[in-house]
């Protein structure tokens, strides 16, 4: 029970600080436009699956799926370096991440 209290709160606080991260980014990438990362059941976040929404400008609030290839692979990116920026890593290889756009 206390492991699951503790993991719990280290999962809300690393998941606010990628969400935070990954807005900042889309928005840099896509010069505006809003993103978001949402917890499908909020009851049980240890559990739940995150929801990518991203909305380039000029266009509405979608689910990832409904974006193009080029606007998927930003929005992808946006994610990947909020996640990276949160747990820094040694060295990250992006290989081929510009072949859809």
């Amino acid at each position: 029970v206390q492991i699951n209290r503790k993991a719990r709160v280290e999962f809300l606080d690393t998941f606010d600080k990628v969400r935070n991260g990954f807005r900042r980014n889309f928005q840099y990438l896509f010069e505006g436009g809003d993103a978001d990362l949402r917890l499908a059941e909020e009851a049980d976040p240890l559990e739940s699956p995150v929801e990518i929404f991203a909305r380039p400008g000029g266009k509405r609030l979608e689910n990832i799926s409904l974006l193009s290839g080029g606007e998927r692979a930003l929005t992808a990116i946006a994610f990947l370096f909020a996640v990276y920026y949160t747990k820094p890593s040694p060295f990250c290889l992006l290989d081929e991440v510009d072949a859809p756009l």
